[in-house]
C-alpha cells in the first residue's frame, strides 16, 4: 500500500492565510481566539526541516511539531488547529502519512536500544564534601563554589577525593559533581582546584554521547528549554547541559522528545559555533544573549544576576537567518577578544 506524503505545512498553507516571511523566517497570521487583529497579526508558523512551530506574540502561545519525533500530535498544536478550524481529521491525515516513513526504519537505526545511560559507582575513594570541612581541600572547594561559581555547596552532593588507592591520585585536589538520571548515578567530573593540571575537567571512562545533566527538566514545565554545554551554565539557568561540546544524536533524540521549546546557547568559543549551527538544522532556536566580556552563562548569572540573564537570554532568541546571523556576530567577538588578548601578551613578553 503507498501512503501520500502530507505535511503539516501543506494543511496549514491549504487552511490560513499567512504573510510573507519575516527576516527570522516566521509567517504572520491572525490568531482570531485572541486577538481581533486590529493591531495586525500577532501570531505567526515557521516551517523548517518538517517541523512546524507556532507562536502567538499575544497570548503567548508556543508549540511545534516535528514528524521525525512526535508520534502523536501535541496537545497544544491540536489547540492551535482547532482554533484555526482545523478539524481533526484532517490534520490526522498527517500522521497517517507518516506511518511509512516510521515502518520502514528498522531496530538498528533506531535510539531507543542504545541511549539509555548505564548505572555507575562511584569509587571507593570518594566522600562528600560535607564530610569535613575542616579538610583544607573542603576548604578550597567550598570557596570555589560559592565565591567564584555562586552555588549553594549544600544544594547538592559534591565530592572529594582521599587521593588513596590504583588511580586515585589524579582525583585528588578536585571537586566531584555527579550527574543522575531517575535518582541513578551515570556519571561524575571533577574540577580541577589547583590551577596546574593539563586538563581542567577529567571524567570517568564513560561515554559521554548518551548522558546529558537534567534529564528530569525535559519535560517539567512548558517553559522554553535552555541547553548549553557544560553543568555549571546549565545549573545557573535551569537547564540542561551537554556535559561537553558536542551534539550527538542520542543528545538530540532525547532533546527532541521533550515538549518544551528548545533554545541552544553556545558558548563563545571553542566549538560553540559548530553545535550551534547543528541545533539550528535539529529544528532548534539559539540564544545569543548579552553577557559583555563574560565567557560562559555561569560567569554571568554571578556577575548580573539570574533575572538579567534569562530577559537577555529571551530578547536575543532567533531562528533561521537571524539565529544563523547573530551566531557569527557572538562568536566573532569572542574570536576577536582571544586574538587581542593573545596579542597583547605577546607584546608584552617583547618588550620585558
Amino acid at each position: 500500500m503507498n501512503f501520500t506524503k502530507i505535511s503539516l505545512e501543506s494543511i496549514i498553507r491549504q487552511h490560513i492565510k499567512l504573510n510573507s516571511p519575516t527576516i527570522k523566517g516566521w509567517e504572520t497570521c491572525v490568531h482570531t481566539l485572541c486577538d481581533s487583529g486590529h493591531k495586525g497579526p500577532r501570531a505567526a508558523f515557521r516551517f523548517e526541516n518538517e517541523a512546524t512551530m507556532f507562536h502567538c506574540f499575544n497570548c503567548g502561545t508556543y508549540t511545534s511539531y516535528n514528524p521525525n519525533y512526535d508520534k502523536k500530535m501535541p496537545e497544544k498544536m491540536q489547540k492551535v488547529l482547532s482554533d484555526f478550524s482545523i478539524a481533526p481529521e484532517i490534520w490526522k491525515q498527517v500522521l497517517f502519512s507518516n506511518l511509512e516513513k516510521q515502518h520502514k526504519k528498522s531496530k538498528k537505526s533506531s535510539p531507543d536500544n542504545i541511549i539509555e545511560p548505564k548505572e555507575i559507582t562511584l569509587p571507593k575513594h570518594f566522600y562528600p564534601l560535607t564530610n569535613d570541612l575542616e579538610n583544607p581541600w573542603a576548604i578550597v572547594a567550598w570557596d570555589y563554589l560559592k565565591n567564584i561559581r555562586g552555588i549553594d555547596p549544600t544544594s547538592q552532593p559534591f565530592y572529594l577525593s582521599t587521593g588513596i588507592g590504583i588511580g586515585a591520585q589524579k582525583w585528588k585536589g578536585r571537586v566531584i559533581i555527579p550527574i543522575y538520571k531517575d535518582n541513578k548515578l551515570i556519571f561524575w567530573t571533577g574540577r580541577d582546584l589547583t590551577k596546574k593540571a593539563v586538563k581542567k575537567y577529567l571524567n570517568p571512562p564513560v561515554s559521554k554521547e548518551n548522558l546529558l545533566y537534567g534529564f528530569d527538566k525535559l519535560n517539567v514545565s512548558d517553559d522554553p528549554l535552555y541547553v548549553v554545554e557544560g553543568w555549571f551554565d546549565a545549573v545557573a539557568i535551569d537547564g540542561v547541559g551537554l556535559i561537553g561540546n558536542e551534539m550527538s544524536k542520542s543528545h538530540v533524540w532525547w532533546l527532541s522528545h521533550s515538549k518544551r521549546r528548545k533554545v541552544y546557547i553556545p558558548d563563545r568559543f571553542g566549538n560553540g559555533a559548530a553545535v550551534a549551527f547543528k541545533a539550528l538544522k535539529c529544528g532548534f532556536s539559539i540564544s545569543t544573549p548579552n553577557i559583555g566580556q563574560c565567557k560562559d552563562i555561569s560567569e554571568a548569572v554571578k556577575k548580573y544576576g539570574k533575572m538579567y540573564v534569562l530577559k537577555s537570554i529571551v530578547e536575543n532568541t532567533a531562528d533561521g537567518f537571524a539565529a544563523k546571523t547573530n551566531l557569527g556576530i557572538y562568536c566573532k567577538h569572542e574570536r576577536e577578544r582571544t586574538q587581542k588578548n593573545k596579542s597583547s601578551t605577546t607584546n608584552k613578553k617583547t618588550h620585558s
